[in-house]
């Protein structure tokens, strides 16, 4: 229940939506039902992308991250290519992808880094450590605030320096162009894709990062007020001690949803340690803190016999295809930490900001706590019977 709201009392709704998510905030009864996360379609276009050139077939297809530009009306993507170790080489390419529609991507030729004596390739930078470690993993946001277009885009990775490692910062005007500090930001064992957003909920930057809670993988949060002097993260999620002995979170894989108030999604890497297969859970929070995972099953799973069926991996990036949500993910029909195998970017679709709903056992009922609006703003429900979804609205009264 919302601080400072009682039993009994109307909820003001705002222009942000309010959602149903885990919790009761906004309901008052409820009987005869179960909470039950999304169902995901894949769209019949995957894989969407595919590591074909052949500076990316020296590799494998590790961490992506995705920005939904609508200021540009571009899906932007950010890939790593990690190479095997080579005695004078760097293992790590930063690559660049961009789609109009979210489905048909292309690999521009940016002029920026030779391969092979050619410099016509979408490639972004070599691992900008000083010693190449292989792993440097990008996260990107762009920053509508920042008052330096120079810094216009900004990107979390991991770095070393004499110190040892953390993670980094690196700025950019248009998401092409980069440079980066020369030193750690954080300290830490941070291996994994750590990311950050602004969020609005606090005034501050959010960003989560690996931390180990009994030898486990776990889910750490930090603040910033600046996205460059990070607080020491916080662990606020971790494998339930119910939960397999093999099963850990290999990365946060977090965001917030922009189109409703104070909602935190998390697309989590979920790890089977005994076999390296990666597969998908939904969680769900209200202050990006305590969150509600769906841990009785997979949000995201691999199809048989398909190019997914070995492993698959969520990016963390709230965006929408077709007007409905878009789950981009990378997969293989091997392990994920195996070399071999085809390797590329899927997307599956869900309604719009349909994360969970409640199902009904049967006959099911749901009373929500009173919500107050201002006339002419929409209230809408949407309900699935043996007829399929309906969506139904009306203005407030």
């Amino acid at each position: 229940m919302p601080a400072g709201i009682q039993a009994g009392e109307a909820i003001v709704l705002n222009r942000q939506a309010e959602l149903f998510l885990h919790d009761n905030e906004l309901i008052q009864e409820q009987s005869g039902l179960r909470l039950v996360p999304a169902r995901l379609r894949k769209h019949a276009a995957n894989p969407v992308l595919l590591i074909d050139r052949p500076w990316e077939r020296q590799g494998i297809l590790n961490y992506v991250a995705i920005l939904h530009d609508e200021e540009e009306g571009l899906y932007r993507m950010w890939y790593q290519i990690l190479r095997r170790a080579q005695e004078g080489t760097k293992p790590s390419l930063c690559l660049y992808a961009q789609s109009r529609d979210g489905i048909r991507w292309e690999k521009p030729e940016l002029g920026l880094v030779a391969f092979e004596g050619s410099t016509r390739n979408n490639i972004l930078f070599l691992d900008p450590n000083r010693e190449p470690r292989g792993t440097p993993v990008y996260w990107v946001e762009k920053d509508y605030a920042e008052p330096d277009p120079q810094r216009r885009f900004k990107m979390l990775l991991n770095r070393w320096d004499f110190r040892g490692r953390g993670v980094g910062i690196g700025y950019s005007p248009d998401g092409i162009h980069w440079s980066f500090t020369s030193y750690v930001n954080r300290l830490g064992g941070f291996d994994t894709q750590n990311l950050f957003f602004w969020d609005d909920r606090i005034g501050l930057y959010t960003g989560y990062f690996r931390t180990h809670v009994l030898g486990k993988r776990a889910v750490g949060r930090a603040t910033s007020p600046d996205a460059f002097h990070w607080s020491a993260p916080v662990t606020v999620h971790r494998i339930g001690d119910s939960e397999p002995i093999n099963w850990q979170v290999y990365g946060p894989g977090i965001f917030k949803y922009s189109r409703a108030r104070h909602v935190y999604v998390m697309y989590m890497d979920g790890y089977k340690a005994d076999s390296e297969i990666f597969r998908s859970q939904l969680g769900l929070s209200r202050d990006g803190i305590h969150f509600h995972r769906f841990s009785d099953g997979y949000f995201l799973d691999g199809t048989p016999g398909q190019w997914d069926a070995g492993s698959v991996r969520p990016v963390p990036a709230e965006a929408v295809v077709d007007g409905q949500m878009a789950v981009f993910y990378t997969a293989s029909d091997h392990t994920l930490h195996d070399w071999e195998g085809t390797r590329g970017l899927g997307l599956a679709l869900f309604q719009q900001g349909a994360f969970a709903g409640w199902r009904a056992q049967g006959n099911g009922t749901l009373l929500t706590r009173p919500l107050l609006a201002k006339r002419g703003d929409p209230l809408a429900v949407s309900q699935r019977g043996s007829g399929g979804w309906q969506d139904r609205g009306r203005d407030s009264g």
